[in-house]
């Protein structure tokens, strides 16, 4: 993963900064202390959208995914701490390294485990999806992007090169129909050969 462009990052702090549900679910994973977390995924990502669309989130609109690394520890207590902090939102706590076990029941294949929470992101189905934020001890915003900011930003739809699944990306196209919420993403299609 190469280095976040400056402005991007700028850019994504404001945004997030500016929403303040979001900045409240950051400092109440922070308070948790988990191994190289993360707000990633929906959270981020339909903020900026909307935020483009020129409208603001008032709330989020799907699970606020938390991820964090911790291949010595799989045992997980961290969604149940944070319902009964902030019960209004729906959290899904996912340690990294441990989802390459499902991915294998999923995709039907063997899939090595994850050397690292970078790794493991660029395995997610869109690269705009991709994305986590955090918040240090001393209030700086952290950012994470294995495949960069420009698709977020660009509001991109694009098949991760890295994905687990390659057909997953079809598959949330037809189910999500992001489209409808945010009419000028461009939605980059899967190769014609793949049969999903």
């Amino acid at each position: 993963m190469g280095p976040l462009d400056l402005e991007l990052q700028q850019q994504l702090e404001l945004i997030i900064r500016g929403t303040p549900w979001l900045v409240e679910a950051l400092e109440a994973v922070r308070s948790l202390r988990l191994p190289d977390w993360y707000l990633a995924a929906g959270a981020i990502r339909n903020t900026v959208w909307d935020a483009l669309h020129g409208s603001t989130s008032s709330r989020p609109q799907s699970d606020l995914d938390v991820i964090y690394f911790d291949p010595v520890s799989l045992s997980n207590d961290a969604e149940d701490t944070l319902r009964a902090a902030l019960p209004e939102y729906e959290w899904e706590v996912t340690n990294q390294a441990s989802v390459h076990h499902w991915q294998s029941v999923a995709t039907g294949r063997d899939i090595p485990a994850y050397d690292s929470i970078a790794t493991s992101m660029a395995s997610w189905p869109e690269t705009a999806t991709a994305v986590g934020a955090r918040l240090s001890d001393h209030g700086a915003m952290e950012f994470i992007a294995p495949h960069g900011l420009v698709d977020l930003f660009a509001l991109t739809l694009r098949p991760s090169p890295a994905a687990s699944d390659p057909c997953a990306y079809t598959r949330r196209l037809r189910q999500k129909a992001w489209h409808l919420r945010w009419p000028r993403l461009v939605i980059m299609q899967t190769d014609g050969h793949m049969k999903c």
